[in-house]
């Protein structure tokens, strides 16, 4: 199992995949503000941006 949550009912597997995927481009280089998810609530970044400090609109 990946280091981010465990996959439930309130992770999808489109999420998921996508959370992997950015996970490596992340790893490879690209900038954290080029996520579509976001590792730390488990969501899609569109969904929580307004939670994040500093975060681009």
């Amino acid at each position: 199992m990946p280091k981010h949550k465990e996959f439930g009912p309130a992770l999808s597997q489109r999420l998921y995949t996508e959370i992997e995927r950015d996970n490596q481009r992340e790893a490879a280089g690209m900038h954290a503000d080029d996520r579509t998810t976001c590792w730390t609530h488990q969501s899609w970044a569109e969904d929580c941006k307004d939670q994040h400090t500093g975060h681009r609109p």
